[in-house]
Parts: structure tokens; sequence; C-alpha cells
């Protein structure tokens, strides 16, 4: 399964210093493993987002881990303080090893 999402920042005309909210999306089935195929009867397994680690420039900036109680297609919403222009990076990664990557521009106003 190819994973997909967005990330973005919601605030806008902000400056170094000031602190914005970073949402990301990530496209993703869940299932809790106690879901049953009607025709053969056993168990769907587990399947669910379970990191998503956002870096700015490098630098860990926050780290979420998830478990099957998380929604499907979570939108997780965190503040970041802008210490300057540079990039925004989230990787994401499910409970099968699959790993995706966004990216966004972080660029203060003067």
């Amino acid at each position: 399964m190819q994973l997909r999402g967005t990330v973005k920042i919601l605030d806008d005309g902000y400056k170094v210093g000031d602190i914005v909210k970073v949402k990301f999306i990530t496209i993703h089935k869940m299932d809790t493993g106690f879901t049953k195929d009607k025709e053969s009867g056993k168990s769907f397994p587990r399947f669910f987002m379970k990191e998503a680690v956002a870096s700015f420039e490098g630098k860990e900036v926050a780290r979420f881990t998830f478990d099957v109680a998380l929604s499907q297609n979570p939108a997780i919403v965190f503040p970041l303080k802008v210490t300057g222009a540079g990039e925004l990076v989230v990787d994401f990664l499910n409970s099968e090893g699959e790993k995706a990557q966004k990216k966004v521009l972080i660029k203060p106003t003067e």
C-alpha cells in the first residue's frame, strides 16, 4: 500500500520567533485485528499508522507514536516555533514497515 498524505502550515504571515500550527494528514486505512472476513471467518491482521516524526532542518521537533486506537486517515496538529526559513519533513511509518515522507517549506516574513 502506498502511503499518502499532506503537511502544511496553518498560519499566514508568521515571523521568526512566532509559534505556528503544523497539520499533517495521513491517508491510511486502519484495522484493529478484530474484524473478520465474512466468507472465511478469518480475522484481518492489525494494520495502523505506527509513528510520525517531524524534523526541521534535520533536527527532530516532534515524535508521535500510535496504536490501533488511532482513527483512519488521522489528522494531527502540533505547534512549532519558527526559528528561521527551512524545510519541515514528516516521516511516517505503518505497522507493516512501509514508510513515506512529506515536506513543507517554512518561509517566515521579514
